[in-house]
């Protein structure tokens, strides 16, 4: 299952995660299922529109068959946005490229100057698009391509005599603002994105919370492809002693306990574990992989941590629980295996207290 491991490294890291890949943890399932709909929908219309001018007047010669051809090129995209999971950060820069060289190609080809210059305005749905679902630097990258092709098209229909100068220019400022219309949007969309992504961050440690946590296996669920067996696991972990801890030296001194072992789990789970506090002191490591290859990454991490001893030497209670899932599984199953692991975690607690409770007591 390499593209679910791929899949789970984007999701491990939440400020790289949400800047490649917004759209999957700024939405829920049902959503992010919705604007795949209307991209797809996008798509295929965008197509049709395509076919329908190809035999037209429109265009001549070899331009007929290149216009045909890649208008039928947007069936098959189309069905990807349709059947298949939200695409990875590197699918959706391809189909942002792809969709500028298609539109930009069959402008370029127009005979009519003038209505190549009206057909700029497609862009526009890509420019949409791009502000949602990619980096910053593709969205700019889109727009000086897309300023390039409407450049080309009006200095040819002003050198060709397709109208009048004034007419032209017109015409040309005002698919200019119609396909970059959609940058009043950047702001706010970032603005919204940068809050939501504080809403899934743990302000203490950096790691995700509770929050973060489902939003992020919900992002591999989503990236996968459906009705694939995987299986997931949860490991849980809290402070043996806290309290104690802040008690007697104070919450900062507990803070910098939290702080330090956040740094140690982010050492020992690298890309393999989804990392989050819960709140307090109990933190939570979930994994998604192919059934059957996860045992050994269990006993890795437990290893990592059941020797493991914070500031002020204290230890960390540990527990988990796995299940075979399908990918496409529900907050539902996250929570089941978290309970599981944070109950066989404090029976595993309660166990070592008495056996040092035994050792300690007098013979």
């Amino acid at each position: 299952m390499i593209a679910v491991r791929a899949l789970f490294a984007e999701a491990v890291h939440p400020s790289e995660s949400r800047r490649d890949n917004p759209v999957v943890l700024d939405l829920d399932a049902g959503r992010v299922k919705i604007a795949q709909f209307f991209i797809g929908t996008a798509t295929v219309v965008i197509g049709l529109i395509g076919l329908l001018s190809a035999p037209s007047e429109e265009y001549d010669g070899i331009g007929v068959v290149i216009v045909v051809l890649v208008s039928l090129t947007t069936f098959p995209v189309s069905l990807r946005w349709f059947i298949g999971g939200w695409p990875t950060p590197k699918a959706l820069v391809a189909y942002v490229v792809y969709a500028d060289v298609s539109i930009g190609a069959c402008l370029l080809l127009k005979q009519d100057l003038l209505t190549a210059i009206g057909g700029t305005v497609l862009f526009a749905v890509v420019t949409m698009f791009a502000v949602i679902a990619v980096r910053p630097l593709v969205y700019w990258m889109h727009m000086a391509a897309t300023v390039l092709v409407l450049a080309i098209v009006c200095v040819r229909a002003a050198l060709n005599d397709a109208a009048s100068v004034w007419v032209v220019a017109a015409h040309s400022l005002t698919m200019l603002l119609m396909f970059a219309a959609p940058m009043i949007l950047v702001i706010y969309v970032s603005e919204l994105r940068s809050r939501a992504q504080e809403s899934l961050v743990d302000p203490l440690t950096g790691l995700r919370n509770r929050r973060g946590l489902f939003a992020a296996v919900e992002a591999i669920f989503l990236s996968s492809q459906k009705d694939r067996a995987a299986e997931m696991s949860v490991v849980v972990l809290d402070v043996d002693g806290m309290k104690h801890v802040n008690d007697t030296f104070g919450h900062h001194t507990g803070d910098a306990v939290l702080v330090d072992l956040a740094q140690h789990l982010r050492a020992v789970t690298a890309n393999e574990w989804v990392v989050a506090r819960l709140g307090g002191d109990e933190f939570a490591c979930v994994s998604v992989a192919e059934p059957g290859t996860m045992e050994p990454r269990i006993e890795a991490l437990m290893a990592a941590l059941s020797g493991r001893r914070v500031i002020s030497g204290l230890t960390v209670s540990v527990g988990s629980a796995s299940t075979e899932t399908q990918i496409g599984g529900s907050e539902q199953a996250v929570l089941h295996l978290l309970q599981t692991a944070d109950a066989e975690m404090y029976r595993a607690k309660s166990a070592r207290r008495q056996t040092d409770y035994r050792g300690t007591a007098p013979g």
